[in-house]
């Protein structure tokens, strides 16, 4: 990836940026010199112009960051609040989560960390209900343009802090799999957790916290890789099923077997039932050049934001592939990924090996990723934890490897709808949904009143505004047309069986059900 993900859905993304900038418009600049100085002994401060950002506030995707100096001391320090309306879950759970993960990286490795001056968590209306004061460390944010013009021994000293890091992460193993939390008496792994993905489609309305639910067994624990894996799947095709923008329009068979060579991969291939009761360890969930700081000789310094740190299943520690200054996209072709792994991840993995050995004696992280890279080993990582990529690793990479190419795909995915009518159908849907959702946005865009643009959706597609989630709720009189070309094409009594075993599979998705039908 090159940059923040955005969501997939733009017109509710649209919604959370006007949102988001009501949010921190309604913070009066003058409470936050007031809030670090009750901090400080009531020491006056000012704002002050970080080097890294060239201003005095600083807007991340889910924070706001002001960066305050106080008078007499000198002592600078950065107020972070969080952007409540781009996050899904609570602002709360979401900070305590990052602190006791920047705890217990600055108490058990060597990885700097920003000290945490002063933190406040609450559910309320006020915008500095919650935030956290930390330490202002002076430097550059790592960047792609420096990493395409590194030299050779900026490359060297960077590689080798940055394996510093991975290394000492690799080592912090657990009994389960969720997020931290900090006790008095030190720290555990709390039931569930939320990622960069898992956020956004809880801001997309797809609920994946229901199925987050159902995997974890009563006392909030899980402690099996392969359920975990099987969590995600059920996460991402029901984020498939329910988005409105999860297709390219006249693809929405092609996408759907996607969706459906994905799994078949996942579980015949990729998976390693070995590996079933761990290790466990904790990844930092957003480690990428935004979040890096570094000084003028390359060399890693700080490792910001840890708000979406993890512990999850080693297979998910996956390198830092974004050193290739490719988006995970594009290395989803089985030729771009075969090519990176001859180069960046070899260079990386050396470092790596050879600072593993100066450290701990062994090879353990080294080890891990090269039996861990075969078979688009990383591509399905980061896909099963990112959704919309599982259709670019399943076009690019198990195309190529289980098929040999994409020549035969539409006699593929001709054969995989008539195996099921039901399939068929959600297809239909799927491009209906499309096109609605395609007509709502342009529209959006073009800045048509209200009832122009109601107008508009209404008479593209009559059947367009109706997902999946809402087929069981429809009158009668709004599917006739559907009935009857499906009629035509089917045949009455099939129809019957489609119909009805359709609306049975999404009636127990669309009201709890945590499995959704595997089509």
């Amino acid at each position: 990836m090159t940059g923040p993900r955005q969501l997939n859905d733009e017109i509710i993304q649209s919604r959370v940026h006007r949102e988001r900038d009501l949010f921190i418009a309604s913070i009066p600049e003058a409470d936050i010199l007031r809030l670090a100085s009750s901090y400080h002994d009531g020491e006056e401060c000012t704002f002050f112009t970080a080097s890294a950002t060239r201003s005095h506030v600083a807007r991340g995707s889910y924070n706001i960051c002001y960066f305050v100096q106080f008078r007499l001391s000198n002592d600078k320090w950065v107020v972070r609040v969080p952007l409540r309306p781009c996050l899904g879950p609570s602002a709360k759970a979401k900070l305590e989560n990052e602190i006791a993960a920047m705890n217990m990286v600055a108490a058990r490795t060597t990885i700097r960390v920003p000290k945490i001056h002063a933190h406040r968590v609450e559910d309320s209306s006020s915008p500095l209900s919650t935030f956290v004061i930390l330490e202002y460390i002076d430097g550059e944010k790592l960047s792609y343009d420096r990493i395409r013009k590194l030299s050779d021994e900026q490359r060297k000293i960077l590689y080798s802090s940055l394996a510093d890091t991975y290394i000492q992460l690799r080592r912090l193993e657990f009994l389960s799999i969720g997020r931290l939390v900090q006790h008095l008496d030190g720290f555990a792994v709390s039931p569930k957790m939320s990622s960069i993905d898992i956020n956004m489609q809880e801001l997309e309305g797809l609920n994946p916290s229901s199925i987050q639910d159902s995997y974890f067994c009563d006392k909030g624990v899980l402690k099996s890789a392969n359920a975990y894996v099987d969590m995600l799947l059920d996460i991402s095709y029901n984020a498939f099923l329910r988005s409105r923008s999860s297709i390219v329009q006249g693809r929405g068979g092609e996408d759907l077997y996607h969706q459906h060579i994905f799994r078949e991969y996942v579980k015949g291939r990729w998976l390693n039932r070995t590996l079933d009761q761990g290790p466990f360890v904790l990844v930092h969930g957003d480690l990428e050049p935004y979040n890096i700081m570094v000084d003028k000789d390359m060399a890693v310094i700080a490792i910001l934001d840890w708000e979406w740190s993890r512990v999850v299943p080693v297979q998910f520690f996956n390198p830092p592939w974004w050193l290739s200054c490719l988006r995970t996209t594009r290395l989803a072709s089985k030729v771009v990924y075969d090519s990176y792994l001859a180069t960046f991840f070899k260079d990386f993995v050396d470092v790596t090996r050879a600072r593993e050995r100066v450290m701990f004696g062994n090879e353990l992280l080294a080890d891990d990723w090269e039996a861990f890279k075969g078979d688009g080993g990383f591509l399905f990582a980061n896909a099963l934890e990112n959704w919309t990529d599982i259709d670019w690793v399943a076009s690019g990479y198990v195309n190529r490897k289980w098929f040999g190419g994409t020549k035969d795909l539409n006699e593929r995915v001709e054969a995989f709808l008539k195996e099921d009518s039901i399939r068929v159908f959600v297809a239909d849907v799927k491009e209906k949904e499309c096109l609605a959702y395609t007509d709502e946005w342009a529209c959006l865009k073009k800045n048509l009143p209200r009832e122009q643009r109601d107008a508009k959706i209404e008479t593209t597609a009559d059947l367009g505004k109706m997902n999946l989630r809402s087929w069981i709720h429809q009158p009668l009189s709004t599917l006739f047309p559907f009935l009857e070309r499906a009629i035509s094409g089917y045949g009455l009594s099939k129809t019957v069986v489609i119909f009805a075993g359709t609306s049975y599979l999404i009636w127990k998705w669309a009201f709890g059900s945590p499995f959704p039908p595997k089509i």
